[in-house]
């Protein structure tokens, strides 16, 4: 069954007449040109872009490194970002490493990993495979690159040399969710040692201990980078502190922390009871790996650790929360490989169940796999469609380069990271209203205009235009209407906007709407004012 997927045991012909390698790299291909498309459509926004202008900040790597101090992600993407733009001073290295770097978590997942071909094409069919840590260009795939590359490696480098621990090192300098995996990879490790080295021990506890040495080298490298944040606003607040009812809820319903994940496009369904089902399914996924007990510890820490940060500190998304399937992925790997299987010390009365057990185990992980899948086709298929993109900033780059009278205004908006995506499109000079400077990267933080008026932006326009002599863009994400009742916008984390008829009024007196932008998938679209 599942667990008897061992890399030995594949033919090195599939269905006894196609070259193994062959076929992966017919997999690849597959699945390269199909990222190829999807990425050639994909419009960047604005989380994307950030990690850009950041990467470029500040005249060499240091100032950059001290310029990033403080905004919440460590420093592997940005070192990346700003290595390959010297290379091609282009913005879109962005999405050329991203997808390269997800092709080589690919390869390694189809030349080394030890999965049939069906459980391969699952996996790389998922959105997390596909679309989350491919197409989009974000820091997450590095930590699948490491994850796979850790797996691939472990069991010939971890009683010889410190590999292990430079992996986990970068690691934990992917991202910080990343760095929670970190543990819980030490974990296996530890627990490999006292499980399977029974001659060799010592020797393999004192390769351990430097090992883990280096690993914390690199979280505490991690902290120092991140920590404090200046996006303080993007803290979690709890008036009423930290409940017995939410530490339980975290710990034993990680479906409620895992919704984007478990349920992919139907979020609102984990909750109730079927929140208990499926966060039954995701542990039960876990015991698909009972063979190899450090790998199933691994598992199981990392789920809990993952979802008490989810439920106490701050909430993911889908590409946070698939960060665990990666590790499933890896977990699974280790613990099917040839030679990795444990003779567990049972009771003979209980270790005839030790078989369907890990087979229910494995049977709940391909269901989770699966998941993945729908929204993957759903992305294609509204792709080929032309279905709405991303972002509208696109769209905004086209009407500005096409109006010779617009290439030289300064672009302000309501959020504030409206402006964040345009540089990958644009050069024109942008405006950050809440914070009253000039730049491309906003601050979620408290200490800035927490409150603002559509009166405020107004009068921020006509301020920049009288200073500077130039024409200045407006983009509001609230379509304006003068018949509306006065209102209270929320925006951002702490951040609101408040309109009134009459402030709709002389707004619209003043400026003239050159652009209305439709509907997207998922992040800005906005209405464009000039002044008049």
């Amino acid at each position: 069954m599942f667990a008897s997927m061992s890399i030995t045991e594949q033919p090195d012909k599939v269905n006894g007449s196609i070259p193994r390698r062959i076929f992966a790299m017919g997999l690849f291909i597959l699945w390269l040109g199909i990222v190829l498309y999807l990425a050639f459509h994909y419009v960047v926004g604005r989380d994307d872009v950030r990690a850009l202008s950041l990467a470029l900040q500040g005249t060499d790597v240091y100032a950059m490194l001290k310029g990033l101090h403080g905004e919440g992600h460590p420093a592997i993407w940005y070192l990346l970002l700003r290595g390959a733009h010297a290379l091609d001073q282009k913005p879109q290295v962005l999405q050329i490493l991203s997808i390269i770097v997800a092709s080589a978590a690919t390869l390694l997942l189809l030349w080394q990993s030890p999965f049939k071909w069906p459980v391969i094409a699952l996996i790389l069919a998922g959105h997390f495979s596909l679309i989350e840590y491919s197409v989009i260009p974000r820091n997450y795939g590095i930590a699948m690159l490491l994850l796979f590359a850790f797996a691939a490696i472990y069991e010939r480098h971890r009683k010889r040399d410190y590999w292990l621990g430079l992996m986990l090192l970068f690691l934990a300098n992917c991202h910080l969710l990343s760095m929670l995996l970190v543990p819980s990879l030490l974990l296996l490790w530890l627990v490999d040692i006292l499980c399977n080295e029974r001659a060799e021990r010592r020797v393999a506890f004192n390769f351990f201990l430097i090992n883990v040495a280096i690993a914390a080298l690199g979280v505490g490298v991690c902290l120092l980078t991140t920590l404090p944040t200046f996006n303080d606003a993007a803290r979690v607040e709890r008036p009423s502190g930290i409940t017995l009812k939410l530490l339980l809820s975290a710990v034993f319903l990680p479906a409620a922390q895992f919704r984007d994940l478990i349920l992919p496009g139907y979020t609102k369904l984990a909750e109730g009871k079927l929140a208990i089902l499926l966060s039954l399914i995701m542990f039960g996924s876990t015991l698909g790996l009972i063979r190899r007990i450090g790998a199933f510890v691994a598992a199981l820490a990392s789920l809990v650790g993952l979802s008490m940060f989810f439920a106490l500190i701050s909430p993911g998304a889908y590409r946070h929360e698939a960060l665990w399937l990666v590790m499933m992925v890896a977990m699974y790997w280790l613990a099917t490989a040839k030679g990795t299987q444990e003779d567990l010390v049972l009771p003979a009365r209980l270790r005839s169940f030790v078989g369907p057990v890990s087979l229910i185990g494995s049977i709940l992980f391909l269901l989770i796999l699966l998941l993945q899948v729908p929204v993957s086709i759903r992305q294609l298929v509204r792709t080929f469609q032309n279905g709405p993109p991303y972002s509208r900033s696109r769209d905004l780059g086209t009407l500005v380069k096409s109006n010779p009278n617009l290439q030289e205004a300064i672009i302000i908006g309501d959020p504030d990271f409206l402006v964040e995506p345009l540089s990958y499109y644009i050069p024109n000079q942008t405006y950050l209203i809440r914070e009253q400077r000039y730049g491309n990267v906003v601050h979620f933080t408290r200490n800035a205009r927490l409150q603002i008026s559509l009166s405020d932006i107004l009068q921020n326009a006509q301020t920049l235009h009288t200073q500077t002599g130039r024409q200045v863009i407006i983009l509001l994400e609230d379509r304006l209407n003068a018949g509306d009742s006065p209102h209270v916008d929320k925006e951002g984390y702490d951040w609101k906007l408040t309109i009134t008829p009459d402030e709709v009024r002389t707004f619209q007196r003043s400026t003239h709407l050159i652009a209305s932008f439709g509907p997207v998938s998922y992040d800005e679209t906005f209405d464009v004012y000039t002044l008049n």
